[in-house]
C-alpha cells in the first residue's frame, strides 16, 4: 500500500509496527472491549491490503490491576513484576479471542534489552518474528516485565516498539495513545496540534511527563522512540487510539496524528543493531570533534571533554556536544575509568597514561550512528 507523505513523498508500506497503549486496553477499572475490537478489525481490514502487522501491547500490569481489583494502587518493582505474571496470561487470552473471530492466529513474544544487547539474541529474535510473520501470525510483542528489573528493562513500550521497527525493517512505526498528537503548547490556549516534525530537536520542549501511575509512558518517550525510528530512515505516527477509524484514517493520507519524518534515507543493518542496544553511559565533546563526527569521522579521545556513567568496553553510549544536545551514540573502545583519565588527550599520549597499548579511536566511526546520518543498506 502506497501512503501519501506531507513532503509530497509517497511511502510503499509492506510492514508496520503498531503500539498499542495501556489505555487502549484498560485503565484499571474497566476492559476497553469496544475500542480494542475496532483497532483488532481495522487491522484485519489492514492485513487484507497485504501490510504485515506486528502488535507492541501495553497492559499487562493494568490488566492485572483490573482483575484483582487494585485499581490505580502504587506498587514495588516485585509486585509489579508478579502482577506482570498474572497480567500477561489475561492480555493474551483477550487479544487471541479478538483475533480468532477472524480467523487470526497471535504469537507472544516477551522481550528484554538484553535480547537487544547481544547480536547473536537479536538476530535469532528477528528470525523467529520473521518466520511468523510467514506463517500468518500476528506477533505481540511486550517487555518481559516479570523478570525484567530495573537495570535492564525498557521502561516503557514506546522504545520498545521503535527497537521492534528497527529489528524488523519496518516501513512505518504507529504509536497509539489517548491524545491526537504532539502539540505545541498544550494546554494553554495557545495550543496547536503539530501534523509533520521533521525536526525532532525543535520540539522536545513540547513533551510533557506522564502523570498517570500505572503507566509508564509519556509524551517525552514517544518523541524518543520517533528519534530511534527516523534515525534508521523509519517515519513514526502519535494518533489518538480512541479515534473510531483511526487506522483508515492514517492510511487515507495521514488525515490524522502526528508524523515524524526521517531525514535520511537510513542506516546499515548492523548500525540498527547498534541503535537498539542499551545506552550505558554518555560522552561530551567539543566543537571540533562534532564537526569531524558529522564529516564521517572517528571519535578521538582529544575530542573528549567529560564523561558521566560507568560503562566498560564494548558496551554502547550516547555522544553530546557542548550544548548537551544529542549527536548520537556508539560503541565505545574504552571503559569509562580509561576515558576519563584519556580525555582530551593526544592519541600518543595514551598508553603512557594508562600503562598499555590500545585503539586509538574512543568510537570508530563504522560503529557510530549519527542522528540523520545517511549510509546504504547493507545485509546483516
Amino acid at each position: 500500500m502506497n501512503l501519501s507523505l506531507p513532503n509530497d513523498h509517497s511511502l510503499s508500506v509492506r510492514r508496520v509496527v503498531l503500539k498499542l497503549g495501556t489505555k487502549q486496553i484498560t485503565d484499571t477499572t474497566k476492559i476497553n472491549e469496544e475500542n480494542i475490537t475496532r483497532l483488532v478489525s481495522q487491522i484485519v481490514e489492514l492485513r487484507k491490503t497485504g501490510i504485515e502487522c506486528i502488535l507492541v501491547a501495553s497492559g499487562a500490569i493494568g490488566m492485572a490491576r483490573y482483575a484483582m481489583g487494585f485499581g490505580k494502587q502504587e506498587f514495588t518493582l516485585s509486585q509489579k513484576q508478579a502482577l506482570a505474571g498474572v497480567g500477561q496470561s489475561l492480555l493474551m487470552n483477550f487479544l487471541l479471542e479478538k483475533f480468532r473471530i477472524h480467523n487470526l492466529w497471535v504469537g507472544q513474544v516477551l522481550l528484554t534489552h538484553y535480547i537487544f544487547d547481544n547480536r547473536r539474541t537479536y538476530l535469532n529474535a528477528r528470525n523467529t518474528l520473521m518466520t511468523m510473520l510467514e506463517m500468518g501470525i500476528i506477533p505481540i510483542i511486550n517487555e518481559n516485565d516479570s523478570v525484567a528489573t530495573e537495570e535492564i528493562q525498557f521502561g516503557d513500550n514506546d522504545r520498545l516498539g521503535a527497537y521492534v521497527s528497527v529489528m524488523m525493517d519496518a516501513d512505518l512505526y504507529i504509536m497509539l495513545t489517548d491524545i491526537d498528537g504532539l502539540y505545541a503548547n498544550y494546554g494553554t490556549p495557545e495550543q496547536m496540534l503539530l501534523r509533520v516534525v521533521t525536526n525532532l530537536s525543535s520540539v522536545m520542549r513540547y513533551a510533557k511527563k506522564p502523570q498517570e501511575s500505572f503507566t509508564r509512558g509519556g509524551m517525552i518517550t514517544k518523541l524518543q522512540a520517533a528519534r530511534i525510528t527516523t534515525t534508521a530512515g523509519i517515519p513514526a505516527i502519535i494518533a489518538n487510539g480512541f479515534r473510531e477509524h483511526v487506522l483508515q484514517e492514517i492510511f487515507d493520507n495521514l488525515s490524522t496524528g502526528t508524523i515524524f519524518l526521517p531525514s535520511a534515507r537510513g542506516i546499515n543493518r548492523r548500525k540498527r543493531w547498534i541503535s537498539a542496544k542499551r545506552i550505558k553511559g554518555k560522552i561530551y565533546v567539543d566543537d571540533g570533534a562534532k564537526r569531524a563526527l558529522l564529516a564521517h569521522k572517528s571519535l578521538l579521545a582529544a575530542g573528549v571533554t567529560h564523561v558521566e556513567g560507568n560503562f566498560l568496553e564494548g558496551d554502547t553510549v550516547v555522544i553530546l556536544d557542548s550544548k548537551a544536545e544529542e549527536v548520537g551514540l556508539g560503541i565505545v573502545n574504552y571503559d569509562s575509568r580509561e576515558l576519563i583519565q584519556i580525555a582530551g588527550k593526544r592519541s600518543e599520549e595514551i598508553t603512557a597514561i594508562l600503562g598499555k597499548n590500545k585503539v586509538n579511536t574512543v568510537i570508530h566511526c563504522d560503529n557510530m550512528v549519527l542522528y540523520g546520518e545517511e549510509n546504504e543498506h547493507d545485509h546483516l
